[in-house]
């Protein structure tokens, strides 16, 4: 479900079925492609949870119940929380994949600008999620700030995982990474569907 800026406790993925196959997580930073990585993995036909703000609360106090409830029932995750929980994920499901999108430091900051601005103020809770996440309010952050925020989170994941081959693929799809190689990484036959390049900044 999309993080709804009314009301940011809403959540519809309770009560979901079980997933039949093997879990892939998008782990890379707000404004790396991650829907692309989602839509992707909508047309591949996985049972897909994309962002619920909700859950990075009470991941932030060490309660994972809620969060693993929901990956038990799906099959592809990008977004938030996930980002924050790839340990945890790996941990519970030991079969899953992980898939980090990653960007041109300045590209990357640039978008992310670029978003707070057109957003304009936040409510509350937003504010305050956001605050969690980079340890400052991007709002008023610098640009060194926020740069080694993305930094730290993209070389947590490649320390993690750097003695696991097989686990991790990154991409990043303004360098020309697409179907081939995300559908290598998962083992799985490319659509004939173009790739869908969403939410691009010119």
């Amino acid at each position: 479900m999309k993080f709804n800026a009314t009301n940011p406790k809403i959540d519809h993925s309770e009560n979901l079925p079980a997933a039949p196959r093997a879990k892939v997580f998008g782990i890379g930073w707000a404004k790396t492609g991650t829907t692309t990585l989602g839509r992707c993995f909508e047309i591949l036909g996985y049972n897909h949870q994309s962002q619920n703000l909700s859950l990075v609360p009470q991941i932030l106090r060490g309660d994972f119940a809620k969060t693993l409830r929901i990956a038990a029932a799906k099959e592809s995750f990008e977004d938030w929380p996930w980002p924050l929980v790839y340990q945890e994920m790996d941990a519970a499901f030991p079969g899953s994949r992980f898939v980090l999108t990653t960007r041109a430091l300045e590209r990357w900051l640039a978008s992310y600008r670029s978003m707070l601005a057109a957003q304009g103020p936040p409510i509350p809770e937003l504010r305050d999620i956001r605050v969690q996440l980079f340890g400052v309010n991007p709002a008023i952050a610098s640009d060194e700030e926020l740069v080694a925020r993305y930094k730290r989170h993209n070389l947590g994941i490649m320390e993690y995982f750097k003695t696991r081959s097989g686990k991790l693929l990154v991409v990043d799809w303004e360098a020309g990474d697409s179907w081939k190689r995300l559908c290598h990484f998962l083992r799985a036959p490319a659509p004939e569907a173009l790739f869908p390049h969403l939410n691009r900044r010119e």
